[in-house]
């Protein structure tokens, strides 16, 4: 028989509690009070306050690695709990980096065998909401949430302001750090077989891709059995197995923990993983199935209620319909959503700032050519801060610019920003460039996507595991909440959307003439031959950008006061000016709408000549032909930059798109079709591309007028005058269509 919770009623504050709060007074702590009667908005905290501390529980019928049967002490899992408390306080507390398992670990202590490395000295980032540690847990009876992490983050970089927030609303929360595929692992990776340091074995989680998903499903089920069975209570001292609803239980997680999150409710057939019937709600933040280890069988065993949050590689636009028995279904497709910012949330900028602010340059080069002569807190730090700076964002993409403001330089000397990048000078320059101008994507805040998260993430969970009905009207495709949230594009149970295939042809040229400082003239022109493409190939394999600059050439754009000298050239399929963003260009790996967002709301001038997660490399590392890549010169006597995408290939596919790129110093540019592929990214095949021309400072609330156009229309006909400043755009975007099995009862909601 199945047991539900019904509308949750929360309980009054008890005797000790009152004695608790009583005694905290001197330090500015009250208690809440969760039985007063009123409505919680899902994007603000609830009526309970913030409960927070960390464990290490041990699943003794594994190993390290996740393998099985256990040969030693078995698989060791750091965790973080959040959870409902009586006591409110206004302090703040940081969240650190260091994992027992790993770090502050003298002679493997915590666990033998594991690397002894020392901790990272500088603060974690500050909770965004008032937290206790160690604070009694509220009576009541609450849902439990187990969160999973990114590939190779921390248990604290799992949307943890979302987190708090879920806590506040009755939520025990329990985030797992997957030993073997976490920061700390890449660390001691780092240091052990790049700077050969004497630091004991690390082994990584799992054996390939699909082992390594399912060994991570395997650590959430673990955590779930641990708080049931009361191995939480005994790490802690406090009562969460007699507290938790053991029939109402879901699971959330960023990126990788995405997907570990829907493998936990679909299992993974060619792992031979069953799902996990506890569960009876899940929630992937841009994260679904990465490696397309899941398959239609693997979908269709979901039969629970399942929120997609985010959409940044397309997946979940591509096989929404797929989950055939998981009712209800919410795909919040998020327009220009940053992949990484949604993880870290308001943790982004302070880890930034203190890592860089720990760093001591005098490491650099030394830690590559004796480290053993280093203090081993000088070596870790820089490994931390280089990693970090260096993956996320490095001497001129964005990660740190798009999101950050100035304050994020506060205290930083020139020489420790150029040693976290590996002594790039360049670095110096770009700040002093753009410090100005932080943040260059003001409409997709971390604030605003943040509260964005919560609203659906709150809704969610507590229309289906508390049975709140009164949060449905938060899951709607209304025109109250399209106003609300402009970034979201939401579609519930059944997602339908009408095709527009690629209808550019070889030989069509696209021209955009600027009139004067108010737009562009648009013509197409069928018959046309490409360019000379010249002999300069680019090295930008791997998602990777290329900056042309040639003396004395330049061109004007409406709308932009100062004409542009500088060009990103990005292997993805984009243009721009400026900066590149924090996955090394205008990310296209997503929906349409999340396209739309990139390249509208990107902060800066883009040319999107076929955005669809281009790959320029041959084999074996790449699809693209032999003779094809990315190709760019001058060419004085035109007076033009001349860019080509060559025989490209969508990643992990093989049908080539041949395009040019031509850029005059009158401001006129012109686009050359070869030939486009009917294809997407293998990942997202009926995604094909965007192309066009945008200012980048669209507002967000103005991101569903501002509509794309037909060029296939304009073939040979007369010209048409678009206006153009910094918040237009002037571009098509192209996708087969989405129907299948959406039953009659279905709630659409489709795709702008």
């Amino acid at each position: 028989m199945t047991h539900q919770i019904a509308r949750v009623v929360f309980p009054k504050a008890c005797t000790k509690a009152v004695l608790l709060g009583a005694l905290l007074s001197f330090s500015g702590l009250v208690l809440a009070d969760p039985s007063e009667n009123r409505f919680y908005p899902p994007d603000q905290t609830g009526p309970f306050g913030i409960g927070h501390t960390t464990l290490i529980i041990t699943d003794t019928s594994r190993n390290v690695d996740g393998s099985a049967p256990a040969t030693g002490a078995g698989r060791p899992l750091y965790v973080h709990l959040w959870y409902p408390t009586s006591i409110k306080t206004a302090q703040h507390i940081l969240y650190t980096w260091n994992d027992p398992v790993y770090s502050q670990n003298p002679g493997s202590s915590v666990y033998p065998g594991l690397p002894d490395l020392p901790g990272l000295t500088f603060p974690g980032a500050p909770s965004l909401n008032p937290v206790t540690e160690g604070a009694t847990l509220a009576p009541g009876r609450y849902p439990l949430l187990v969160a999973s992490h990114g590939n190779e983050t921390a248990a604290t970089k799992v949307m943890p302001d979302t987190l708090e927030v879920l806590a506040s609303h009755g939520y025990v929360i329990a985030s797992v750090e997957h030993t073997g595929d976490d920061d700390a692992w890449y660390q001691a990776h780092f240091l052990k077989d790049f700077l050969a340091l004497p630091i004991g074995d690390n082994p990584f989680l799992g054996a390939g891709f699909a082992d390594l998903i399912a060994q991570r499903s395997k650590d959430v089920r673990f955590v779930i059995d641990a708080a049931l069975q009361g191995r939480l209570d005994q790490k802690t001292g406090m009562p969460f197995s007699t507290h938790i609803a053991a029939d109402n239980i879901g699971v959330l997680g960023h990126s990788l923990g995405g997907e570990t999150s829907l493998a936990t409710v679909t299992g993974i057939g060619i792992a031979g993983l069953l799902p996990d019937t506890r569960v009876k709600a899940a929630f992937m933040a841009a994260g679904t199935n990465y490696g397309l280890i899941l398959n239609s069988t693997d979908y269709a065993a979901a039969k629970v209620p399942l929120l997609f949050f985010g959409n940044d590689t397309g997946i979940a636009y591509e096989t929404f319909n797929q989950f055939t028995q998981s009712r209800p279904k919410y795909l919040v497709d998020v327009a220009g959503l940053s992949h990484h910012t949604i993880g870290y949330q308001s943790g982004w900028c302070p880890d930034i700032h203190n890592s860089l602010a720990t760093v001591n340059p005098a490491v650099f080069p030394t830690v590559f050519i004796n480290p053993a002569s280093l203090n081993p807190l000088d070596v870790a730090n820089y490994v931390f801060d280089a990693t970090f700076y260096f993956s996320y964002t490095g001497a001129r993409e964005s990660g740190l610019y798009d999101y950050c403001d100035a304050s994020v330089f506060n205290g930083i000397s020139d020489a420790q920003l150029t040693v976290s990048v590996f002594g790039d000078p360049s670095i110096v320059a770009v700040k002093n460039e753009l410090k100005g101008l932080m943040p260059l994507r003001p409409e997709l805040s971390i604030a605003e996507t943040t509260r964005v998260t919560n609203w659906y993430a709150v809704s969610f969970f507590n229309r289906i595991l508390k049975h709140q009905d009164e949060y449905g009207r938060f899951l709607t495709d209304s025109t109250v909440n399209r106003r609300a949230n402009p970034l979201v594009n939401f579609v519930a149970n059944c997602e339908t959307v009408k095709a527009h295939p690629i209808d550019l042809q070889p030989g069509d040229r696209i021209s955009f003439v600027p009139v004067a400082n108010s737009g562009y003239t648009v013509s197409v022109r069928s018959g046309t031959s490409l360019y000379d493409p010249g002999t300069t190939k680019l090295s930008v394999g791997g998602d990777g950008s290329r900056y042309l600059n040639y003396p004395g050439f330049s061109f004007p754009v409406p709308g932009l006061t100062d004409p542009i000298s500088t060009l990103v050239v990005n292997e993805d399929g984009a243009i721009t000016a400026r900066t590149a963003s924090d996955i090394g260009g205008l990310d296209d790996n997503g929906s349409p709408w999340y396209s739309r967002g990139n390249l509208l709301l990107g902060g800066r001038f883009a040319i999107a000549a076929l955005m669809k997660n281009l790959d320029s490399l041959a084999p074996p590392k790449g699809t693209a032909a032999a003779g094809g890549g990315i190709f760019a010169y001058f060419d004085a006597a035109q007076r033009r930059i001349v860019v080509t995408y060559q025989g490209v290939t969508a990643i992990g596919t093989t049908q080539p798109n041949t395009l040019q790129v031509a850029i005059y110093d009158s401001g006129k540019i012109e686009m050359n079709i070869g030939a486009l592929a009917q294809s997407g990214a293998a990942f997202a095949p009926s995604i094909l591309g965007t192309i066009g021309i945008a200012g980048g400072r669209t507002k967000a609330r103005d991101l569903r007028t501002a509509r794309p156009i037909d060029f296939g229309e304009l073939r040979n006909n007369a010209p048409m005058f678009v206006p153009f400043g910094t918040d237009g755009a002037i571009y098509d975007q192209y996708y087969l269509g989405i129907s299948g099995s959406c039953r009659a009862d279905d709630g659409t909601g489709g795709s702008d």
